[in-house]
C-alpha cells in the first residue's frame, strides 16, 4: 500500500468528505477517490459507506484507521527526525481546544506562538472536553486544552479558574457575595452546550438535584445575551467570559468552584519540537498574564478568578 493511501484514508476521516480530504490533501476529489479504492482493493475489504448524509466507516474502517493514522505519524516523525538539526520547529501542530477557552486565552497565544515560530503550520479543531481527549487518544490532534483530572492522558497543567453564576441585572441574586447552586435549583438555567456543561451538571447532582434546563445554548454570545434579556441564568468559568454588558451580573459561586486545566498531549507526538514550543510558550503566557475577569464584566466578586496551575495544588 502506499503512503498516499492513507494519508487520503485518514483525510477523508478527519473532514468528513472526499471534497474536504481533496482540500486538504491538495488534489483533486477523483485522485482521493482513487487512493480509497486502491487501499480497499488492496486490502480486500470495504473502509466506508458513502451517501448524501457523509461517509460512515466499517467495522474495519474503524480497525484500519488506528493504523493509518500510525503510518502517518511515523512518517512525519521521520521527516521530523531528518530536519531536526532545524534551528526552530517547523512542519504542523495540530491543537485541540474548547468554546471556552478560545473565547480570551487562545487569541494571546496564538499570537504569541506566531510569533515566535512563523514557520509552524496550526490546524485548530473545536469541540467539548471529552471529544478533545478522544481526539488525544485516537491521535487526531497534538495537544489539547483538557480539564483534570486526565489519569490515562500525560498533561501539563496550566490554569484554573473560578465558576461564575451570570445573571440579568435586576436578578434578586446581583448583589449576593456569593451564589449557592441551591439557590439556583428553582431557576430557568441556560446550559452551555460543550466542555462547560458535564461540570455544570455535577454540581447540580452534588447537592441531589437536576438542573433546571430551559435551553442548552452553544453559542457564548447567544448565551450571555438570552441571560440579559432575563429568558433564564447560566454559570460560566472567568476565562469565557468577554466584557459583558450593564444588564449582567455575574456573581461566583458559594463556596467556590474551580476548573483545572491542563495541556493534553497525544500517546504518539507527530512533532516533538512543536509540541514542546507549544508547551512551553502557553504555560509561560497563563504566568505572564492577568487571567481574572476582563474589564467591563460588572457586579463581580473577587477578582483572584484565574491563575497559573504552577502556583496551586494539584491533587
Amino acid at each position: 500500500m502506499k503512503l498516499s493511501q492513507c494519508a487520503a484514508f485518514v483525510a477523508v476521516v478527519d473532514t468528513g468528505s472526499f471534497t474536504g480530504a481533496a482540500r486538504a490533501l491538495g488534489v483533486s476529489q477523483s485522485a482521493v477517490s482513487h487512493a480509497i479504492a486502491g487501499l480497499e482493493s488492496e486490502l480486500g475489504v470495504g473502509l466506508m459507506h458513502r451517501d448524501r448524509k457523509g461517509i460512515e466507516l466499517t467495522d474495519s474502517g474503524h480497525r484500519v484507521l488506528t493504523h493509518a493514522r500510525a503510518v502517518m505519524l511515523h512518517s512525519e516523525q521521520m521527516r521530523n527526525v531528518a530536519g531536526s538539526a532545524a534551528r526552530e520547529p517547523s512542519g504542523r501542530i495540530r491543537i485541540g481546544t474548547s468554546q471556552s477557552f478560545a473565547c480570551r486565552l487562545l487569541p494571546a497565544l496564538m499570537t504569541e506562538f506566531r510569533g515566535r515560530y512563523p514557520e509552524l503550520e496550526i490546524e485548530l479543531k473545536e469541540g467539548p472536553d471529552l471529544r478533545i481527549s478522544e481526539w488525544l487518544r485516537g491521535y487526531a490532534v497534538d495537544v489539547g486544552i483538557v480539564t483534570l483530572p486526565k489519569r490515562d492522558l500525560k498533561t501539563h497543567p496550566l490554569l484554573e479558574d473560578q465558576l461564575y453564576a451570570v445573571l440579568p441585572a435586576r436578578h434578586r441574586l446581583r448583589s449576593a457575595a456569593g451564589v449557592r447552586i441551591l439557590q439556583l435549583a428553582d431557576e430557568p438555567l441556560l446550559m452551555p452546550h460543550g466542555d462547560t456543561e458535564g461540570l455544570v451538571r455535577s454540581l447540580f447532582r452534588a447537592v441531589g438535584l437536576e438542573p433546571n434546563v430551559s435551553y442548552r445554548v452553544q453559542n457564548l454570545n447567544t448565551l450571555l445575551a438570552m441571560v440579559a434579556e432575563g429568558h433564564g441564568v447560566t454559570v460560566l468559568p472567568s476565562l469565557a467570559m468577554l466584557p459583558m454588558s450593564p444588564a449582567l451580573r455575574a456573581v461566583p459561586l458559594a463556596p467556590a468552584v474551580r476548573r483545572k486545566l491542563a495541556i493534553g498531549i497525544s500517546p504518539l507526538v507527530r512533532n516533538f519540537q512543536a509540541v514542546s514550543a507549544f508547551v512551553s510558550t502557553a504555560r509561560a503566557l497563563a504566568g505572564n498574564r492577568d487571567w481574572t475577569l476582563p474589564p467591563g464584566t460588572v457586579g463581580v466578586g473577587p477578582q483572584n478568578t484565574a491563575r497559573p496551575m504552577g502556583v496551586v495544588r494539584v491533587p
